[in-house]
């Protein structure tokens, strides 16, 4: 998922965008870091590829969403939004199960109290709070500020490893964190600086209050 930023970049690029050099290395930057924080014997393990395809397609869609949705006419309720879009990839994910015959092992006694626990943190924090807050950012910050998420993750997911489950923290995951961090920060501040232009841009009315020019068009 970390390569959403990076499609991200490339769509706005095709789509006639013009993206800044600082945003373009921050992205490219923060991929390497990624990349180095997965290294085997830095926090990553071998995977099989058709999986890894199916993640990097995953990864295509998601960032083709997150770049619609800030150009689309969406719900202005972030919240609103949010559902929409949880039970629309609930049902989907249902009935996927239900074809692969996930229901002849589903045994509700057979779920721990960890389970249970983990459940419910998915379901509030991981879908409720964090989905609709970032359904929210799409509507006020540039997108790709919003995919530097992407980026953070793998890092909180690390950290939160060793803090919780007393994980190891090597010298090369400190490195890649240093990294990402330092490539989120040229992102975000790029982007907050080329926000205004580009509202100007898509919105001349908004450009000329923001320049006190009046609007003499008939």
């Amino acid at each position: 998922m970390a390569a959403i930023p990076l499609w991200v970049v490339l769509m706005r690029a095709v789509t006639g965008e013009r993206v800044g050099a600082a945003t373009l290395a921050g992205v490219a930057v923060g991929f390497a870091g990624v990349a180095l924080l997965l290294l085997p014997g830095g926090g990553g393990a071998h995977a099989d590829t058709g999986p890894l395809l199916i993640v990097v397609c995953a990864s295509f869609l998601w960032s083709t969403g997150t770049f619609l949705s800030s150009r689309l006419d969406m719900p202005k309720d972030a919240f609103l939004s949010t559902a929409a879009q949880m039970v629309t990839g609930g049902l989907i994910a249902g009935a996927a199960g239900l074809l692969h015959g996930e229901l002849n092992d589903f045994d509700v006694g057979t779920f721990s109290t960890r389970s249970w626990v983990a459940f419910a943190y998915l379901v509030l924090i991981g879908s409720i709070v964090a989905f609709t807050a970032f359904s929210w950012a799409l509507q006020h910050a540039p997108v790709s500020t919003v995919a530097t998420y992407a980026f953070v993750n793998p890092v909180v997911a690390v950290f939160l490893g060793w803090a919780i489950l007393g994980e190891s923290v090597t010298g090369t995951i400190l490195l890649a964190a240093a990294i990402i961090v330092s490539s989120v920060a040229v992102i975000v501040r790029r982007e907050s600086r080329a926000e205004p232009e580009l509202h100007r841009r898509r919105d001349p009315a908004a450009g000329r209050a923001a320049l006190n020019v009046p609007d003499t068009r008939v």
